[in-house]
């Protein structure tokens, strides 16, 4: 191995890490501070401050994020904010500065999100069906590891539809889709069933507009798919059940159920945010919900539940951030897609399916507040808005 290519891998670090540890332990964002610092090292040495001019110069994605760090700084010091969620936005920003985006490719990410697929679903599997543990029991916040998988998913639809190599191509993007599946099923997340189905979808739509792909191929995908989900078809039965038994619940006037508590927090949220909306409560707000208990406003057994987020990411962003931070919410969620017209075809789609999976599950969950899966649309989104070399020839044909 030569110097280059040592360095290469130290600037890979990161990514790599993203991919397999970071997937296997609770707190595996924390090890990424140290791989981002060798990973600088590692481009300094390389190329000196060329890169980190260059991406500061060039890369609006990247001075979206570096706004949101900005904002989140002053929030921490203001009125609170989550030290991890903080930690993931200095580590990314600092990594995606200096990070070099040519020497990603799609045969290396095909690699990268099959580790990753294998792992989420091994994982899920153990704890489980193997161990047969609630959720709530995993070592491992099953919510962020279901996004992450569905991340994966959408990663390897695109590639798998929009790669024009051959058949041993397309093998590890086809697996990759199948264990993302099996790992997103088991997780029972039912809001992240909901972005995959639909992401999914949507892109198929659009490949099928733009005839990205053979009916031979697509036929033969979800016939595999269908397969798959038929054989957990037990876990999404039960968890259907679970669901239908809350509407009732909630229609008979009980609100105390998952759902239920979900619906007060939404309603509650123009009673949070009064009087606060341009900066938030930050982590007053917990004190706000006290108050609105007193009040009347806010049921006990909302105030009892202890909620650390409100389960939607753009009321919890409105409430602790204030409409600054949903502004920057919703940059982050549409600023990638937005300049990807003149990227390939596989990129822009890879960054549009995953924008458009974090803003559906954020409608019942705050994947932008879990480190892992804030750094893995970070990190994907930006380093993805780059023309890639196998495809640049392509990059204006849609």
């Amino acid at each position: 191995m030569n110097k280059q290519s040592l360095l290469n891998a130290g600037m890979l670090l990161p990514v790599i890490w993203l991919f397999s540890g970071m997937l296997l332990m609770r707190s595996g964002d924390k090890p990424m501070v140290g791989l981002v610092i060798i990973a600088i090292i590692a481009s300094i040495l390389s190329y000196g401050f060329t890169i980190a001019k260059q991406n500061l110069s060039t890369d609006k994605v990247l001075w979206i994020i570096l706004a949101t760090t900005g904002y989140a700084l002053f929030s921490y010091h203001y009125h609170g904010l989550s030290s991890r969620e903080l930690r993931a936005l200095l580590t990314a920003s600092l990594f995606l500065v200096f990070f070099p985006r040519h020497i990603i490719n799609e045969k290396l990410l095909s690699l990268l999100i099959f580790i990753g697929s294998l792992i989420t679903c091994s994982v899920a599997f153990y704890y489980g069906v193997a161990l047969n543990l609630e959720r709530e029991a995993w070592p491992i916040n099953a919510i962020p590891q279901a996004t992450i998988s569905a991340v994966m998913g959408i990663t390897a639809i695109v590639i798998l539809f929009t790669d024009t190599g051959t058949i041993k191509h397309k093998i590890l993007p086809f697996l990759t889709i199948v264990c993302s599946l099996g790992a997103v099923i088991l997780s029972q997340t039912r809001g992240i069933w909901l972005g995959y189905s639909l992401s999914a979808a949507i892109i198929f739509i659009i490949l099928n507009r733009k005839k990205l792909f053979k009916f031979k191929l697509l036929f033969t995908t979800v016939a595999l798919l269908s397969i798959t989900g038929f054989s957990l078809k037990p876990v999404i039965s039960e968890r259907i059940y679970e669901t239908q038994q809350e509407i009732k619940n909630i229609q008979a006037g009980n609100l105390n159920t998952s759902i239920g508590l979900r619906l007060q927090m939404w309603l509650l949220s123009p009673y949070m945010i009064e009087e606060h909306e341009l900066l938030g409560l930050g982590n007053t707000h917990v004190e706000r919900l006290h108050e609105l208990k007193n009040e009347g406003i806010a049921s006990r057994s909302l105030f009892g539940f202890h909620p650390a987020h409100y389960h939607n990411q753009y009321i919890d962003r409105a409430i602790k951030n204030g409409l600054l931070g949903l502004f920057l919410l919703l940059a982050l969620l549409i600023v990638p897609g937005y300049y990807t017209q003149d990227r390939s075809r596989t990129h822009r789609f890879i960054i549009c399916g995953i924008s458009l999976l974090y803003a559906i599950a954020s409608l019942t969950d705050v994947p932008f507040n879990h480190s892992q899966t804030l750094l893995i649309y970070l990190i994907f989104v930006c380093m993805l808005n780059t023309r890639s070399e196998t495809e640049e020839s392509d990059a204006k044909t849609l």
